[in-house]
């Protein structure tokens, strides 16, 4: 057990020091997105400020509006609903890419007023509101493919220093959990030691959901066909449906709440608007994870998919996507992703200047 021990711990610090960086960044980052939508808000941007007018543009105006502003889109996504009545609607542009690297997202902010357009910009440019580039950092390091790849490898390396973990402090880990285990503040190193382990511990469960889960979202990109490239069409179909009797039936189905609209832009296809079911009993469920097909043409009803009736793979990436996000309405189970996410970051810290300080300590037994 001695050598196995010893080789958690080399192997633990190796992957610590080599990936420490991005542990670091992904924790922060993560934990600033949890919180993302009341940030913005708080700080009140002009583009959640408009100045209320005696009546509003449609949504279908808007639709066309950033349709033609953005002719070669390949999906238009209605990603954000008003949140009050000087609100925008915000919509999610899918681009072409010429490369792998290439970002493909953008953004475009609407006020449903005057039907100007107060924001938008690139997900990878600092142009665009802050939170949509840390989206764009924090999920593929802003290299999309490539980075997607790194952050699922920098996860699995995480998992690894978790289970590492456990194998070297395991006879420490009971006495933490009764709080039995305290900070020992005999020396800086001994801090820092103790500091390391406690939150180790203490976030144990959570950490190894962050990034299994994250690791779980980009997995594709160890297959060869994620890295092909979805060729640009001369022409890109505009649907024929009007998007506002469209939401209105949704509105209209029983315990629906509409969250989202996909417009499909580079073939014919069905206009999905996705959403939850008031009903849904199972919390891991929460969200955008019930679907509602209409016809892109007329904008007739075709059917509804409610996320208990998808096929298990989907409803388990939901899961995953859901609990890696954090996307609840509970503030404390926020509070508690926040925690998780930020102890990353000073595991990376406290974990840096225990290997600094011993390697200090060894230099200095070598000159004696």
């Amino acid at each position: 057990m001695k050598k196995i021990t010893k080789t958690s711990f080399k192997l633990h610090s190796c992957l610590g020091l080599f990936f420490g960086v991005l542990y670091l960044f992904f924790g922060i980052s993560g934990a600033l997105l949890v919180f993302k939508k009341e940030i913005e808000y708080f700080n009140n941007p002009p583009m959640h400020c408009c100045v209320k007018g005696s009546k509003t543009i449609s949504l279908n105006q808007m639709y066309h509006k950033v349709s033609e502003r953005y002719p070669q889109a390949r999906q238009i996504m209605l990603q954000t609903f008003p949140r009050n009545s000087r609100d925008t609607y915000e919509f999610m542009i899918f681009n072409y890419q010429d490369n792998v690297s290439d970002n493909y997202l953008y953004c475009c902010m609407v006020d449903p007023y005057s039907g100007k357009i107060v924001a938008e910009g690139s997900f990878s440019s600092l142009q665009s509101p802050f939170f949509r580039w840390l989206y764009a950092a924090h999920y593929s390091l802003l290299i999309d493919k490539p980075g997607r790849l790194i952050t699922a490898i920098a996860a699995i390396a995480l998992i690894l220093n978790l289970i590492t973990g456990v194998i070297i402090y395991r006879k420490k880990i009971f006495a933490v959990l009764v709080f039995k285990e305290k900070l020992n503040r005999k020396s800086s190193r001994t801090l820092y030691s103790s500091l390391h382990r406690i939150i180790g511990v203490w976030t144990l469960l959570l950490n190894f959901i962050l990034f299994f889960t994250g690791f779980w979202m980009n997995k594709s990109l160890f297959l060869p066909s994620e890295w092909e490239l979805i060729s640009k069409k001369e022409q890109n179909y505009r649907t024929r449906a009007n998007i506002d009797q469209v939401i209105k039936h949704a509105r209209e189905i029983p315990n629906f709440n509409p969250i989202a609209v996909k417009i499909v832009a580079d073939k014919k296809t069905d206009i999905i608007v996705s959403g939850e079911f008031s009903d849904t009993q199972n919390p891991l469920y929460f969200g955008k994870g019930s679907d509602v097909y209409y016809d892109s043409d007329n904008g007739t009803w075709i059917k509804t998919i409610r996320i208990e009736e998808k096929s298990f793979s989907d409803r388990f990436y939901w899961i995953m996507k859901q609990l890696h996000r954090g996307d609840y309405d509970s503030f404390w189970i926020k509070i508690l992703y926040v925690i998780a996410g930020f102890s990353p970051a000073i595991l990376s810290i406290t974990g840096f200047i225990l290997w600094k300080r011993k390697g200090r300590k060894e230099i200095s037994k070598k000159h004696k």
